[in-house]
C-alpha cells in the first residue's frame, strides 16, 4: 500500500493546476531576509499550466502565458504524447483584435477526451475581461474559437472541473468558478461550447458575500463542489455542492473558521480540497497563525457536509513540523486510496543559508486520519530570486509566482 504514492509522483512533480489568476502587476518585497535578486532571460515566462490526461498517462498537454514583442500577453501550448520524452507545438490559440490580451490558463480533460482551456481576455483599458473556453478534439494540436463562460473583474482567480464518472448522469459536464468582484460565479456547460450560470446568462453572484480563491470540483457520484474563502485573512472556508449538475446548491457549509492568511511576499493564502470515493473530503490551507505559514487542515467524512476537528483547523503533520514556510498545498487520491498533500516549504536549508524553495509532501495511508512527516520532493532547493517568472497573479511578493505553477 505504502509504494501506490509512488506511481503518482510523476503527477506530483508536476504539479497539475487546477487554479489560475490574472492579472496583478503589484510586488511587495519580503519581511525576512532573502537572497539577492537575479534576473535572466527566462524571465519572461509566466503562468503556466500542465495536463496530464487521466485516460492516458502518455499524453501530457502544456500550456503558458507568454509575451509577444508588443507587450500582449497570449497563451501558447504544447502537447506530448510520450509520456514528455518529446513535444511538438500546438496551433496558435484564436484571439479577438481588441483584445488586449489573454492571461492565466488553466487546463481540465472531459469524458470525452477534449482539452478544456480556461483563460482570461481582457478588454482593451484592462479594467475588464471575459473568462473564455478553448476546446481541442485532438489532444491539444488544433482549439476552437473560444466561447465565453463568465464576464466581470480583469484580477480574478478561478477553477476548472470535469465530470468524468461513468455513472453520473453528468457525465461530461465541464464546471467553472471564479471570484470576478470578488463575488462567488458560477458557470456549467454540457459541451463546452454554450456555457451557463450565476454571473453570465443570470445576473448576480452565486451567493452574497465576499469570496476568494475559489475552488471547483466533482466527487466520483457525479455532485459539484465549490469551496472557497471570504476574506484574505480572518475568515472562515465555506463550501456548496449541487447534485444536479450545478443547476441548484446547498446552502453553504462552514469548512474552517479564523483562518489565518499568510505573510505577505508568500502567495495568498487559497484552500484546496479533494474527495475520496468513499466520501473521505480532506481540506488544506496555509495557516500563518503561528507566526509562520503552515498547513492546516480539516477532515469530513461525510463528502463535505461536516467537518471534524477544531473549527480553526489543525497542522497537517503533527508536531513542529519542518521549522520553514509552509504553502500553496495541492491534495490528490490515489487508485489505493492514500491522500497526498505536495507543498512548497521556503526557509535557510542550512544554519544562516539563503532562503530557498523545496517541494514536499505528506501522505496519509488511513483515509486522511494522520499524515506521516513530509518528504522532499525536488532534487535540490532552489533560489527563487533567480530568473524568476514575472508575477500577474493575484498574490504579492517575490514567491508571488509559485501560485502559477
Amino acid at each position: 500500500m505504502r509504494t501506490q504514492y509512488r506511481n503518482n509522483m510523476t503527477i506530483l512533480r508536476n504539479n497539475i493546476i487546477r487554479t489560475g489568476c490574472a492579472p496583478m502587476t503589484e510586488t511587495l518585497k519580503l519581511t525576512r531576509k532573502r537572497s539577492p535578486k537575479r534576473e535572466g532571460p527566462a524571465a519572461a515566462r509566466n503562468a503556466s499550466a500542465l495536463l496530464v490526461n487521466p485516460l492516458d498517462p502518455q499524453h501530457i498537454v502544456g500550456v503558458e502565458e507568454i509575451t509577444l514583442p508588443d507587450g500582449a500577453p497570449v497563451v501558447s501550448a504544447r502537447v506530448s504524447f510520450d509520456g514528455g520524452s518529446s513535444w511538438r507545438e500546438s496551433w496558435p490559440l484564436p484571439v479577438e483584435t481588441e483584445w488586449a490580451g489573454v492571461v492565466g490558463p488553466v487546463l481540465a480533460m472531459d469524458a470525452h477526451g477534449t482539452v478544456n482551456l480556461a483563460a482570461l481576455a481582457l478588454d482593451p483599458d484592462r479594467s475588464r475581461a471575459s473568462l473564455i473556453v478553448y476546446r481541442s478534439e485532438d489532444g491539444g494540436i488544433h482549439w476552437t474559437l473560444p466561447a465565453v463562460a463568465l464576464r466581470g473583474a480583469a484580477e480574478c482567480c478561478y477553477s476548472i472541473a470535469t465530470d468524468l464518472n461513468p455513472a453520473s448522469p453528468f457525465r461530461g459536464n465541464v464546471y467553472l468558478a471564479a471570484d470576478l468582484g470578488n463575488a462567488l460565479c458560477f458557470a456549467r456547460s454540457s459541451d463546452g461550447e454554450s456555457w451557463s450560470g450565476r454571473g453570465h446568462s443570470r445576473p448576480g453572484p452565486l451567493f452574497s458575500g465576499l469570496c476568494f480563491n475559489p475552488e471547483v470540483l466533482v466527487d466520483a457520484g457525479g455532485a459539484v463542489h465549490v469551496v472557497w474563502m471570504t476574506g484574505p485573512s480572518g475568515c472562515s472556508i465555506l463550501a456548496v455542492d449541487s447534485t444536479d449538475g450545478g443547476n441548484t446548491f446547498s446552502a453553504p457549509v462552514t469548512v474552517a473558521e479564523g483562518v489565518i492568511g499568510v505573510q505577505e511576499g508568500l502567495p495568498e493564502t487559497a484552500p484546496a480540497t479533494c474527495i475520496a470515493e468513499d466520501g473521505v473530503a480532506l481540506c488544506v490551507w496555509a495557516d500563518d497563525r503561528e507566526g509562520r505559514a503552515r498547513i492546516y487542515h480539516r477532515r469530513s467524512l461525510d463528502g463535505g457536509r461536516t467537518w471534524q476537528g477544531p473549527l480553526a483547523g489543525e497542522p497537517l503533520v503533527r508536531g513542529a513540523g519542518s521549522g520553514q514556510h509552509e504553502f500553496q498545498p495541492h491534495v490528490i487520491v490515489t487508485a489505493g486510496g492514500e491522500i497526498c498533500c505536495a507543498f512548497y516549504e521556503y526557509g535557510p536549508k542550512t544554519p544562516g543559508g539563503d532562503l530557498l524553495v523545496d517541494l514536499a509532501m505528506a501522505v496519509s495511508y488511513d483515509r486522511g486520519a494522520t499524515f506521516v512527516n513530509h518528504m522532499v520532493l525536488s532534487e535540490r532547493p532552489w533560489d527563487p530570486a533567480v530568473d524568476r517568472p514575472l508575477s500577474r497573479a493575484a498574490t504579492r511578493g517575490a514567491l508571488g509566482w509559485l501560485a502559477l505553477g
